[in-house]
């Protein structure tokens, strides 16, 4: 089973779900507010936007409903250049390999900066008939249905 589909399993019915998405343009790294170069998103953009299609989909069958919406910048802060480096190579971005070098000689602080996109999801009540994009389980008619558990530890 996919992730969102265990972790809709595990929502009450009405529970809330906090969904960070990154979202374009690509993050800027930044020492004392000039850009130094971009990232290249586009690898984790392309793995985003498929997880974003995925929620999507739950809204349009109606298994979710998008309550706000919120596009803030997000900002991390690496002690030196070096560690950022560190850091994007053990990501899906990717820093162009003419900006490692002058990146990694970064001594200060430096800081990446990106936009980020937080939605509040709420599970819609698990008794009512899902739709077969839904992909929810099978009850004994052969339909799909929206399921909920709760938590052992809430009851």
């Amino acid at each position: 089973m996919d992730v969102l589909g265990r972790m809709l399993e595990a929502l009450h019915p009405g529970g809330v779900v906090l969904d960070l998405q990154v979202i374009r343009p690509n993050p800027r790294v930044e020492v004392d507010g000039r850009v130094v170069c971009e990232i290249d998103g586009e690898p984790l953009f392309r793995w985003a936007d498929a997880a974003t299609a995925a929620v999507d989909a739950r809204i349009a069958a109606g298994d979710l409903v998008e309550e706000a919406v919120d596009d803030h910048d997000m900002r991390k802060h690496y002690p030196n250049g070096a560690d950022l480096v560190d850091d994007v190579a053990g990501s899906k971005r990717r820093l162009l390999e003419s900006d490692v070098p002058r990146v990694r000689a970064i001594e200060g602080q430096v800081v990446v900066h990106e936009r980020c996109r937080l939605r509040r999801l709420r599970l819609v009540d698990g008794d009512r008939e899902a739709s077969p994009a839904s992909g929810g389980p099978l009850d004994r008619r052969g339909s799909t249905r929206a399921v909920s558990r709760r938590h052992p530890s809430s009851s």
